[in-house]
């Protein structure tokens, strides 16, 4: 097993977790990303984690549900030699950097959906600690604005790492 295999397997049960209790009657539910429903967050997640799993070797497409994605780009995962080179399919960035865009969107909107549905939001600390440390290491211009996250929000010195995550990604904790 790779180690970012186990991070993102972290966020993935996460994942499932929360989205295994949406119900009929949370699809139409607002969410806090922008004018998003739950099941507008529900497909943008499984768009990228399905692209995530072209971009590995997983052999996954965008329309692919959780249940085909999940061992799927967990495998892909596990090969050290589909995290080597560039992604082509999105710009010619490094695989490395696209694996933790891939985890972060998955932790990032487990916790978006679970506050959506009023599930918990506990996010799995091995994921949290990882994706803060990725992003924190991406240029500004490529995560605030219309595409990504808004500014960051201010948070005490003594916030949990999670909390920390949240404010950097411009999330209320």
């Amino acid at each position: 097993m790779s180690q970012i295999g186990d991070v993102w397997r972290e966020a993935a049960a996460k994942w499932s977790e929360v989205s295994g209790q949406v119900a009929d009657e949370h699809w139409d539910l607002p969410t806090n990303c922008g004018d998003w429903t739950v099941r507008d967050l529900v497909d943008h997640a499984m768009h990228w984690q399905a692209m995530g799993g072209s971009v590995f070797g997983a052999g996954t497409t965008p329309g692919d549900d959780w249940a085909t994605i999940e061992p799927k780009l967990s495998a892909a995962l596990d090969d050290p030699s589909n995290l080597e080179g560039v992604a082509e399919q999105m710009g010619g960035m490094p695989k490395q950097q696209v694996v933790g865009f891939v985890i972060g969107d998955l932790v990032l909107h487990s916790r978006d959906l679970a506050r959506a549905i009023g599930a918990d939001d506990t996010l799995p600390a091995g994921a949290v600690q990882a994706t803060l440390m990725g992003l924190q290491r991406v240029p500004e211009e490529m995560l605030r604005g219309e595409t990504m996250f808004g500014p960051p929000i201010a948070v005490g010195d003594d916030a949990s790492t999670q909390d920390q995550l949240l404010a950097f990604s411009g999330r209320q904790p």
